[in-house]
This record gives structure tokens, C-alpha cells and sequence, in this order.
């Protein structure tokens, strides 16, 4: 695959692979596909339908087929694999980085799994024997085990040798690691300072001792905050004794953010482990329902609440007219506050090291808020129903319950995640539905106790 060109994948250029496919014009297609980069290939790819998909992917050479399985969303990806034979998987598999690989066998039925490792080369099965025992979401499930280091006692000419050595091994070669003899991780140097060093130079004499590095057990999300923080390109893994065992790349850490990113969404949605690509109905509908199903529960002790206040809303039907002012109102600063909250915590602008200082500010932004709008409202109240007595009530009951929604919001996500446990749950439904409830004690206790009603 040339990969020279990159082609916006649209409606014509869909149509065009579709007819092409129909009336089994392979040369052309492979013209098609040879011109393109392997990730509008995936693309391409994505956008037909199974059998067409098929079609495609059976026109790509192993080196090819593996950068494009790569490219292609995990829904799409499954179902490919599913058609193509043990031999096939293995002779793309074998092309890949490590990391690659891993990550292609590792969502395999175990058994198929097993059938590739046996049947790829002895160095793939080595390294795929590593790296699929660790948890995909740490840092040993995102290394590859393709890197270059040196002794610190080598020189700068053997450093450069063993560069030349392993050019067809390492892609995207930016630093050189340094270790000492019992393989611990004692250093880095660039490739610049490297080449602009004199061969006889020692390593130790030109490297940087105070390298940035991650246990292999640490948590992708982390991998990437440390990326982030200090630039890096890529970082090297390390194990429990600091021994260097392989590194991540700067475009595995864009995925992680993709992946972070698109979980906190989607948690905050209230849809879980929803692959976008994703084609079957009720593996949607699985993801979605939980969150509406808990929804709907909560809909339902709103409305026993409402239930308990029967009496007072016989007496003062106007009440009921602003129910949905009163919901939407604490729905909406709940998920502006922990928005807010999971956003700086997953950016690492926000840390639990000044949790108190956080929930101080989402207090008196809550604060200022619901009194510019409960004493807005009060007045629309007092004015719609001629009796301003009732409007600072319910200016009173705005302000309580935009006050604590902003606290719930703020500090459900900060709890969650000083408990290692997402904080992209506080979101969405649950603060929504919770702040439901809590509006409606608040609205109607109020009203009912300052107007001396019987609930």
C-alpha cells in the first residue's frame, strides 16, 4: 500500500467502491486502495457494508491489512476477524509491532487466541506471551516492546551502531535509553544528542539520569496525565525492580485521551461500554438501558414525593405549574458543576489535593446563581399569581435547591474518584435524577411549611 494520498471518504467516493465491488473490477479497486493511507482505507472501510468490507480487506497484503485492522473501530474490527482463518490472523499478526498485535489477539475468543500464538513465528509468540497477561487499560497493555537501549558504559559510536542495527526494528525512534548492568532504567538521551556527540564519548557522560518513567502496572489515564504534563513523545515502562521492559508512544497516549474521553462522555450520558461503531441494536440497547431503567426508577420515588404532598397541592394548585422550572433548574446546575469537576479531573486541572478549595468555589457560584434566578423567578411568581408572599417562598426554595445541586454535583464526582471509582458516573442521570428528588423535598417542604399546610 502506497499510502501517499490521504481521500475524504464521501458519498462518491462510496458509491464508486460499491459499483466497483458489484461488477468485480479488482484492479481498479486495488489502484483505489494502493493510493490511500491505511487509516482512510479503515475509514472506507467502516462506511460499507459487511460483505463490501470483506471485499476490501481481502485485497490488502499482510503488511497492509495489519495497518489498516488497526485503524478500524473494535465493532467493525470483531466482525472482520470473525471471517478470516487462523493463517490469515497470523501472517497479519506477524507484520505488526508488539503492541499492535497484542492488542488484535487479546480481543480474540481465548481459544483462537491460543490457535495464533501457536501458529506465529517464535518471536511473535514470545513477546504476544508478555504483553496479553497485562490489563489493557495500564501501562504494560499500551507498551511495545520494540525500543533501543545501551549500557552506561557503552560509548556513543556503540550506541550509535546498535541504532543501525535495529532501523528495520524501531519505528519512531526519538530517545535511546540508558541502563546499568542489572537492566535498570538509569537514563535517556536524545537522538539529537546522540549524533551531535563525539563517537568515543561514554553514555554515562551525555545522558539525562533524570528520566520520566511508569510502572507497568500504572493506569493508562495517568500514563497519559504524565505525557501530557511534561511534552513527552514517548515514555518507558519499567517493572516492580525498575528494569526496563519496553515503551509508549506518543500515538498510543492520543487513543488513550480518544478512549478516556469517549468513556466519560458516554458515562455522563448514562450509555455504558458503547462501542460508536457499533451496528447490533441490542448490544446498544444493553449499553443504554441500565441508566434509563435507574432513571426511571428515580422518576418514580419523584412522583411518591409528589404523592406526599397531595394535600398541600390541592390547596395551592398553582404549585404544580412550576415543577418543571424547579427540576430542570437543579438538573442543570448539578450537571454544570460535576461537568465541570470530571472535566479538571480527568485534564488533571483539578486534584483531590484541593478538594475543599473546589467545593468552595462551586458553593458561591451556586449561591450568586440561584439568587439571580430565585429572586426571578419569585417575582414572575408573585406577579403571575398576584401574591408575592408565595413568590419568596418559591424564590427561597430555588435558591436552596440550585445551592445544593451545585454541591452535589461538585463534590459526588470528587468522592467517586478519591474511591478509584469513575468519576464520569456522578453525571448525567444520576445527578439529574437525584437533584430531581431533592428539588422536589426541598419545593414542596418549603411551601407547605411556610404557608402552614398540611402534607
Amino acid at each position: 500500500m502506497a499510502g501517499l494520498d490521504s481521500r475524504t471518504i464521501d458519498e462518491r467516493l462510496i458509491e464508486d467502491v460499491r459499483r466497483l465491488i458489484g461488477e468485480g473490477h479488482r484492479t481498479d479497486l486495488m489502484a483505489l486502495i494502493d493510493a490511500m493511507r491505511p487509516a482512510d482505507v479503515a475509514d472506507l472501510i467502516e462506511h460499507l457494508d459487511h460483505d463490501q468490507r470483506l471485499a476490501i480487506f481481502n485485497l490488502l497484503e499482510p503488511v497492509g491489512a495489519g495497518e489498516v485492522l488497526v485503524e478500524i473501530e473494535s465493532p467493525v474490527q470483531e466482525s472482520i476477524l470473525s471471517e478470516l482463518d487462523t493463517q490469515v490472523i497470523s501472517e497479519i499478526v506477524e507484520e505488526l509491532d508488539s503492541d499492535d498485535a497484542a492488542d488484535i489477539v487479546g480481543d480474540l475468543p481465548r481459544e483462537r487466541a491460543r490457535e495464533i500464538i501457536e501458529s506465529v513465528g517464535e518471536d511473535v509468540s514470545r513477546e504476544l506471551q508478555k504483553l496479553l497477561p497485562y490489563p489493557e487499560d495500564t501501562a504494560g497493555g499500551l507498551m511495545a516492546l520494540e525500543f533501543i537501549s545501551v549500557k552506561e558504559d557503552a560509548t556513543v559510536g556503540d550506541a550509535i551502531e546498535t541504532v543501525r542495527e535495529k532501523r528495520e526494528e524501531v519505528e519512531n525512534l526519538y530517545h535511546i535509553w540508558v541502563t546499568d548492568r542489572f537492566g535498570k532504567l538509569a537514563g535517556v538521551i536524545s537522538l539529537k544528542d546522540l549524533i551531535l556527540s563525539e563517537p568515543g564519548c561514554k553514555i554515562s557522560d551525555i545522558m539525562n539520569p533524570e528520566v520520566i518513567s511508569v510502572r507497568v502496572d500504572t493506569d493508562q489515564e495517568e500514563v497519559a496525565r504524565l505525557v501530557k504534563r511534561y511534552d513527552l513523545v514517548n515514555i518507558p515502562v519499567v517493572d516492580q525492580q525498575y528494569r526496563l521492559i519496553g515503551r509508549i508512544t506518543h500515538d498510543d497516549i492520543i487513543d488513550v485521551i480518544e478512549d478516556e474521553v469517549d468513556e466519560d462522555i458516554s458515562l455522563m450520558a448514562g450509555v455504558i461500554r458503547q462501542e460508536i461503531a457499533e451496528e447490533s441494536p441490542i448490544k446498544v440497547s444493553r449499553a443504554r438501558l441500565p441508566w434509563l431503567v435507574t432513571g426511571l426508577l428515580g422518576g418514580i420515588l419523584a412522583a411518591m414525593v409528589i404523592n406526599q404532598f397531595e394535600a398541600s397541592l390541592e390547596k395551592v394548585i398553582a404549585l404544580s405549574f412550576f415543577f418543571p422550572v424547579i427540576m430542570a433548574m437543579g438538573g442543570n446546575t448539578g450537571t454544570q458543576a460535576s461537568t465541570v469537576v470530571v472535566r479538571g479531573l480527568a485534564t488533571g486541572d483539578i486534584s483531590l489535593v484541593n478538594t475543599w478549595k473546589r467545593l468552595w468555589v462551586e458553593m458561591r457560584v451556586a449561591l450568586i446563581n440561584g439568587m439571580i434566578c430565585g429572586i426571578l423567578l419569585g417575582l414572575i411568581v408573585g406577579y403571575w399569581l398576584s401574591d408575592y408572599g408565595l413568590g419568596c417562598v418559591v424564590a427561597v426554595a430555588l435558591m436552596l435547591i440550585v445551592l445544593c445541586s451545585g454541591f452535589i454535583g461538585s463534590a459526588v464526582p470528587l468522592a467517586l474518584k478519591r474511591l478509584n471509582v469513575d468519576p464520569a458516573l456522578a453525571t448525567g442521570p444520576f445527578v439529574t435524577t437525584s437533584n430531581d428528588i431533592l428539588g422536589l423535598l426541598i419545593y414542596l417542604g418549603l411551601v407547605t411549611f411556610f404557608l402552614g399546610l398540611t402534607p
